[in-house]
């Protein structure tokens, strides 16, 4: 029996040793899934932590572009208006030969640009204009071949000067500043 007891307590010590690790081995596994869901969750809150800032920087980005789009579309729609305005202020020259501010402007800023640019000149206007010019340009000779809305064009002797004296391109040289007052009219400041 001597050999039957050793066997056994050897068998026991084994059993207690084979107990030991696989209690240690339990601990060791326990240990590594804890800290295997402590990363887990440390890295699920980083995702969840960058997914936050992405649909914040998103958003963010959304609401920049739509400010800009938003100032686009209200820049378009004042441009709109005020070409419109200034589209109708243009039409309104069309009845411009008919007022007497015309009558005085034909008299006094052709008669000064013909002083100007000296004896001889030659002024083109608009069919019909004649009879506007002050008598004072019966030196002058008067063309009535000019096309548009009305006004002057007056050349000196020589043909190497002209002052342009139609509406058109007064309006056109006072285009920025008539946009100016337009822009100021119809939306204040």
């Amino acid at each position: 029996m001597g050999i039957e007891k050793l066997k056994g307590s050897l068998l026991a010590e084994a059993q207690e040793d084979a107990d030991k690790i696989a209690a240690s081995a339990q601990g060791q596994a326990r240990s590594i899934t804890d800290e295997e869901r402590a990363k887990c969750s440390a890295i699920r809150k980083e995702a969840e932590a960058e997914v936050e800032r992405l649909v914040v920087e998103q958003r963010n980005e959304r609401l920049a572009w739509a400010r800009l789009e938003s100032r686009r579309i209200m820049a378009e729609s004042r441009e709109d208006a005020i070409k419109g305005v200034l589209d109708d202020f243009f039409g309104e020259l069309k009845g411009a030969r008919k007022t007497q501010q015309y009558k005085k402007f034909m008299g006094s800023a052709v008669a000064k640009a013909a002083a100007e640019l000296g004896d001889d000149v030659t002024i083109h206007v608009v069919k019909g204009d004649k009879s506007l010019l002050p008598a004072s340009l019966k030196d002058a000779t008067v063309v009535d071949d000019l096309k548009g809305l009305g006004g002057a064009l007056i050349e000196s002797a020589d043909g190497k000067f002209r002052m342009d004296l139609t509406l058109e391109s007064l309006f056109e040289s006072s285009r920025d500043e008539i946009r100016k007052q337009v822009y100021e009219k119809l939306f204040g400041s």
